[in-house]
């Protein structure tokens, strides 16, 4: 037996819903930013701690921090959260967690709440950090800018998520050694947080599974099979996507330049790679990585484990990147080329035009193609790829 919703029960299972009935009007944005925390406690015996933060609003959505090195007065810089058509009587949570590379799980500093964050008003003291049995862990300083949402926003969903564009690499050497697509023996995996992902692809456009994909239906089963699929996919997940202290990079990313500056070009090389990633876009994200023809290459970019084993994504398929006027310019303009190529997910070709207007609001300028993964065009384009890596 597999699971299968209809559309009513997916706006029902994924549409952030308002218990209180406000009018529509009666909604506001908010700009958070994230200065700073003193005192905080040592929670390893050797070293300091090496702070960050995870915040929410109302539990439906969260937001998380840059992680601070070896510090007990961590500073953010100011680090930024935009979010529009909140309710008036919003409540943010702020979780503070000392970053652990050994261990599985974080060490918990403590937390604060603030009930209305609509009509805040910052305090020279700061907030205290309370952790177990009401300990004192330290202060927290943010401030908070809200206001009425404008007509544009209140057509947004709720909770809208709407910056910054950040991007977050993480490297596994382990994972390059199996994989082996590069000299350097490193297996790089990008998420890039992207602004207004709920208002490009609607909940009712949610992709599911796919039905008629026997591997998905053994994964997304009932069985044990599915169950120990579905651990292993999670697990290899936070392998490859977890944030760490080492072989990491993280920035903002305000503009197509920047995507491919800080994301795509290599840093030795100073060049574009000529290669094939697999992608998948979230709630929130757009996670990819380098795909392959060998075993361990093609695992560690399933669909399903850029997922994080779930259900449903916004889209999904494999791009890459190409120079615009042929590859013997490529020292010109770049352009990336995305196709619907998941067989997991079986995305719509109808939503590729929501594909390029996400891509195009978050990175102005950016040269996007897009193919149905049955175009000829798509298979000549990836074989003039492979054709440049070779010379």
């Amino acid at each position: 037996m597999f699971l299968f919703l209809s559309e009513s029960d997916l706006e029902q299972k994924f549409r952030v819903t308002d218990s209180n009935g406000l009018d529509p009007s009666d909604r506001y944005d908010v700009v958070i930013s994230f200065k700073s925390a003193e005192d905080l406690p040592k929670m390893d015996i050797l070293g300091r701690g090496d702070p960050y933060f995870v915040a929410t609003i109302n539990d439906q959505i969260s937001f998380t921090s840059m992680i601070v090195p070896n510090t007990s007065s961590p500073k953010w810089n100011n680090e930024e959260w935009i979010v529009r058509n909140i309710p008036m009587n919003a409540k943010l949570s702020v979780t503070i967690y000392d970053k652990d590379d050994e261990k599985v799980i974080d060490d918990y500093v403590g937390k604060f709440e603030i009930e209305n964050i609509v009509n805040y008003q910052a305090s020279e003291d700061g907030h205290r950090i309370i952790g177990p049995s009401n300990q004192y862990r330290g202060r927290f300083y943010l401030s908070i800018d809200a206001s009425k949402s404008s007509p544009e926003s209140q057509q947004l969903p709720s909770y809208t998520y709407d910056g910054p564009c950040r991007f977050f690499r993480h490297d596994d050497f382990v994972v390059g050694r199996f994989t082996m697509l590069n000299h350097d023996c490193v297996y790089s995996t990008w998420k890039i947080q992207m602004r207004r992902i709920s208002f490009f692809f609607r909940y009712h456009e949610l992709q599911h599974w796919n039905l008629d994909s026997r591997n998905a239906q053994i994964l997304f089963g009932d069985c044990a099979l599915s169950l120990i699929a579905q651990n292993s996919l999670k697990l290899a997940h936070r392998t490859l996507y977890r944030r760490t202290l080492t072989n990491t990079e993280n920035g903002q990313l305000n503009s197509s330049d920047d995507l491919w500056r800080l994301v795509f070009t290599n840093k030795t090389t100073q060049r574009i790679k000529p290669c094939v990633y697999t992608y998948i876009i979230d709630d929130y994200t757009w996670r990819f990585s380098e795909t392959g023809n060998k075993f361990f290459a093609d695992y560690a970019s399933k669909h399903a484990l850029l997922a994080n084993a779930s259900e449903y994504v916004r889209y999904a398929g494999e791009f890459h990147p190409r120079p615009k006027f042929g590859w013997n310019r490529c020292d010109d303009e770049w352009e990336l080329v995305f196709n619907n190529a998941s067989g997991t997910y079986a995305p719509s070709v109808d939503l590729f035009t929501n594909l390029k207007q996400l891509l195009w609001f978050n990175f102005p300028g950016l040269n996007v193609v897009t193919y149905d993964f049955r175009d000829p065009l798509l298979k000549e384009s990836i074989e003039q790829l492979k054709l440049s890596t070779e010379k």
